[in-house]
């Protein structure tokens, strides 16, 4: 079990940056050398990373998105929410966004996208992972209902330095356990907070709603 540990470490490395070395991936996680050679060695074998010939550094291959697409497509909270995201998104002409809490409940997990088609678009966040105590509305809100919050909690992000602004509403599972959450996002002169908070966040509610009772949530 430590053997897979290590290699869960590896991979999970990879994911957070992008690109790195066998010196640096032993130095960053405290592992043995060889015993990181051997790990990026096996994981290349099954196609789950690959070597970049120029550099000779590591990265997460194509192996890795059939893997995890397999799992996002063939989870309940990704097939049922996939036609709220695209009603939701046709009617406020925003991207809107699914986001799923890992088990261990220290992360939200970027798993579903509908872009807006407008020409000025923010940069989707799709396959990106962010700690829970971060600025994105969708970690906001599902903190909050962790702590204790009821209901179909909502929060707003508005990011000066990216010029970013949105909110999201938390989605219950059939336990009324917050599990991930619904989320709209845009450049942030399309998104005032008077707008979010008059007209985006009752839909965001609705559509959490909807998501929740298709998962068999009931109050």
């Amino acid at each position: 079990m430590r053997s897979l540990d290590k290699t869960l470490d590896v991979l999970d490395f990879l994911m957070e940056k992008g690109t790195a070395g066998v010196t640096e991936i032993s130095r960053e996680l405290n592992l043995n050398k060889n015993n990181v050679f051997r790990i990026l060695v096996t994981l290349e074998e099954h196609r789950l990373v690959e070597k970049e010939e120029e550099t000779e550094k590591y990265k997460l291959s194509t192996g890795s998105i059939v893997l995890g697409y397999g799992f996002i497509h063939k989870h309940p909270l990704t097939k049922l929410s996939i036609p709220v995201l695209k009603t939701l998104r046709f009617r406020l002409g925003e991207s809107v966004n699914l986001a799923m809490l890992e088990e261990k409940q220290q992360y939200v997990i970027y798993v579903a996208s509908e872009e807006t088609i407008k020409p000025v678009k923010v940069k989707s966040r799709l396959g990106k992972r962010y700690s829970i105590n971060s600025y994105v509305s969708s970690a906001k809100a599902i903190r909050k209902a962790l702590k204790g919050e009821a209901g179909f909690v909502f929060d707003y992000e508005h990011n000066e330095k990216t010029g970013i602004s949105g909110g999201a509403c938390v989605i219950r599972d059939y336990r009324g356990r917050p599990i991930g959450s619904v989320e709209v996002i845009a450049p942030s002169y399309r998104l005032p907070f008077s707008l979010i908070q008059k007209e985006i966040k009752p839909l965001l509610e609705d559509s959490a709603l909807d998501i929740s009772l298709k998962l068999g949530y009931w109050d």
